[in-house]
């Protein structure tokens, strides 16, 4: 069964942060990210369940080839994506967001 999957607004410019400072570095990886992000995404949405959860409801999985974590929570039948942090980012930041 898949979940819905809402990504908030704070996420949604996580990823846009990342897509601009990819473009500015090489126009070829930037599609990779992008399908390394999308499929992580899909991947949470199959099956939020299976990534252990990382602070108390937090759930954390981290992106193919690329230094980002995907932090979530999952509600019923409903998967919320707070945020899309660098590796390098204090992770604080993603749990933050659940308040």
């Amino acid at each position: 069964m898949a979940y819905d999957l809402v990504i908030k607004t704070l996420a949604e410019k996580d990823i846009s942060q990342a897509v601009e400072w990819y473009a500015k570095q090489s126009q070829q990886l930037l599609p990779k990210l992008v399908k390394s992000i999308d499929n992580s995404l899909e991947s949470i949405r199959e099956n939020p369940e299976h990534y252990q959860k990382r602070y108390e409801e937090v759930r954390i999985v981290f992106t193919q080839k690329y230094p980002y974590g995907i932090y979530y929570t999952v509600e019923e039948n409903t998967v919320f994506v707070h945020a899309i942090l660098h590796t390098k980012q204090n992770p604080e930041t993603g749990i933050g967001r659940l308040n």
